[in-house]
């Protein structure tokens, strides 16, 4: 944990107070006859603290500096933070009157050079810390496959603070809690699937800090960090759950950390709001943020249908993997029937809806591709570009296949009116279309069933965003991730159960592109659907 490059960033001294505090690390209850765990510690900014408290409770007791070697266990793969831990851990125990040789002697033995999540771990009491962020993409792929392979919950999609999580659940003894601060990502995307169908099973989420923009580090960080507690035990029905504004500090911790400890239903303070979420069942994901915003987006998922479960159908634009030779502005590049009229949502966001882009088909409208001997002209342009398309993943898996894109075309799509919507935004802004096929930074919609301009004034509403706020991965500066896996999770009253004064007002509202008349007509429908 020696540097930003190994993932990792040192927490404040309040927030390693509040951990150890939320996980029961306290002087005075024994913690000297209990094992502590801290999976990844750096240059000790938890270690320092845990030996406090440790020699605190040892004291208080009457115990032997030599009788707690194997109170703490301590682990990181980088030797100079280890040295600077060993002795920052020293001076801790020295100010508390352990003899300098005996404090040396401890930490010698405390802190272990070694990978926490591959090594031997002792049965543990108590596993805190704050795991280092790294992405999948950045862990050497000898330890991620060997991860992998160890740790149930697991995928080669994960993040590396998922295995820590995975195996420090492996180390707790039953009654025994896990603490960690790092990022909240698990509970809401397709990584920590199987982690969240573990919380049902042998552990307990109790309780989640979301600490989203919280000065909690001393470096700046862009993973959104949450303080997490799971007992190793059976699983109770009710989340504690606390949602931090940015300026939430050591004095809220406090009053946040009594309200964690008692029987409270919910407290609401200046910059924060503490309440309990009853837990979605099995591996779904948890909706997250204020009060009033988790409590609209449970009771839907509860009492209404989703997108697809409505009569709504969507997917992905089509991905070619070389726009620069399946995309023309030229309309006589090659065969008129291989020329297909595209939708490009960076031409509309620039206000240039009357640019033309043209996609240069390869595909029949059975889902082979063409013949390139029956399209002269197509042949010379695929062939004299051929080198570039070679050299594409999807290319190199079917050589016959050279010139395919990575998509295939959706069949009928063309013909049909849709509903675009951009893959990144800070709201819902769907765009109907009719006679161009979407390309891949967007998704569409379409419907048998539904008048897409009621649909349109529905999903432009502000309840839609709600959905993907609650349960999407958040991106820095408030923009949202309208991808079809979150797409898929709003939850919509079925077109039946809208009245007409409320479709009529969801078309005008999408028509006249005014969110506020949609929010308001869409909150109304919602009302009549789930009362």
């Amino acid at each position: 944990m020696a540097s930003v490059h190994h993932g990792v960033v040192y927490t404040k001294k309040w927030v390693v107070n509040l951990i150890l505090d939320v996980a029961g690390y306290v002087p005075g209850t024994g913690i000297s006859d209990k094992v502590i765990v801290e999976p990844s510690c750096g240059c000790g900014a938890f270690l320092t603290v845990i030996a406090a408290r440790l020699a605190d409770d040892a004291i208080a007791v009457g115990k032997g500096w030599t009788s707690l070697g194997n109170a703490i266990r301590a682990y990181d793969i980088d030797s100079a933070s280890i040295e600077t831990a060993r002795k920052a851990a020293a001076e801790s125990l020295m100010k508390r009157g352990c003899p300098a040789i005996q404090a040396r002697e401890l930490c010698e033995q405390w802190i272990v050079h070694g990978d926490f999540i591959l090594d031997d771990v002792p049965a543990a009491d108590f596993i805190v810390g704050n795991p280092p962020y790294v992405r999948a993409t950045e862990i050497d792929r000898g330890k991620r496959a060997l991860y992998v392979k160890r740790l149930s919950s697991v995928t080669t999609g994960c993040d590396l603070y998922v295995s820590f999580f995975d195996r420090g659940l492996d180390a707790l003894r039953d009654g025994g809690t896990l603490c960690f601060i790092c990022a909240d990502r698990w509970l809401q995307n397709k990584y920590g699937t199987l982690l969240r169908s573990r919380m049902g099973t042998d552990c307990d989420l109790v309780s989640l800090v979301r600490m989203h923009g919280v000065d909690a580090f001393d470096d700046e960080v862009d993973a959104y960090p949450a303080v997490t507690t799971v007992r190793k035990g059976p699983a109770s029905d009710h989340l504690k759950f606390v949602n931090c504004a940015p300026e939430f500090n050591e004095a809220d911790a406090t009053t946040v950390l009594d309200w964690l400890m008692n029987d409270e239903p919910e407290l609401v303070g200046e910059r924060f709001e503490a309440f309990e979420i009853d837990k979605p069942a099995g591996d779904r994901m948890y909706p997250l943020g204020n009060h009033d915003l988790v409590r609209f987006v449970s009771q839907a998922c509860e009492r209404l249908p989703k997108l697809e479960e409505a009569g709504v159908k969507l997917g992905i634009g089509i991905a070619t993997g070389c726009d620069d030779v399946f995309l023309t502005e030229d309309n006589d590049l090659v065969e008129p029937d291989r020329m297909m009229p595209i939708f490009y949502m960076r031409d509309h966001r620039r206000g240039n809806d009357d640019r033309r882009r043209w996609l240069v088909n390869p595909w029949n409208d059975d889902g082979t591709l063409v013949n390139l001997d029956e399209y002269p002209r197509l042949k010379t342009y695929l062939e004299t570009n051929k080198e570039r398309l070679s050299r594409r993943y999807v290319a190199k898996k079917n050589k016959a296949a050279w010139y395919r894109t990575i998509d295939k075309l959706t069949p009928g799509l063309l013909d049909r009116d849709l509903l675009l919507i951009p893959d990144m935004a800070a709201q819902p802004d769907p765009i109907l279309s009719h006679g161009k096929y979407p390309h891949h930074n967007c998704y569409w919609i379409t419907s048998d069933e539904w008048d897409l301009e009621v649909l349109g004034g529905l999903l432009m509403a502000d309840t839609t965003r709600r959905f993907v706020d609650a349960l999407g991965v958040k991106m820095r500066g408030g923009t949202l991730r309208f991808q079809a896996q979150y797409l898929r999770l709003v939850h919509i009253p079925e077109y039946i159960q809208i009245s007409d004064t409320n479709k009529l007002g969801l078309s005008r509202a999408f028509n006249e592109k005014d969110r506020a008349l949609a929010t308001k007509f869409a909150e109304a429908a919602y009302k009549e659907a789930m009362e």
